[in-house]
């Protein structure tokens, strides 16, 4: 995975789609409402851009990373660049 690991990151918000499920059981017909796609709103450290995926981290430190999600390109609604962070040293 092309994943960069150098010390600049650029922080970005992206929104996106997602699937939903409805119910974990069994529905009737007549009860269905309708219902659109979860609207979802992603910020922070874009590790991975390419065409097919864009991968956010949420917490980065010296050596580990937590919160990382890919998100498919083709779910992407907008993606704002809020500004690059450089790591500082130490």
């Amino acid at each position: 995975m092309p994943l960069k690991k150098d010390n600049e990151f650029e922080m970005v918000c992206i929104e996106w789609v997602d699937s939903m499920v409805s119910t974990s059981g069994w529905e009737f017909w007549d009860d269905l409402d309708e219902f659109e796609c979860a609207k979802c709103r992603t910020v922070g450290f874009l590790v991975e851009d390419t065409e097919e995926i864009k991968t956010v981290i949420g917490t980065i430190s010296q050596n580990q990373i937590l919160g990382r999600i890919s998100i498919p390109t083709k779910a992407i609604t907008s993606m704002t660049k809020l500004k690059k962070v450089k790591e500082k040293a130490g």
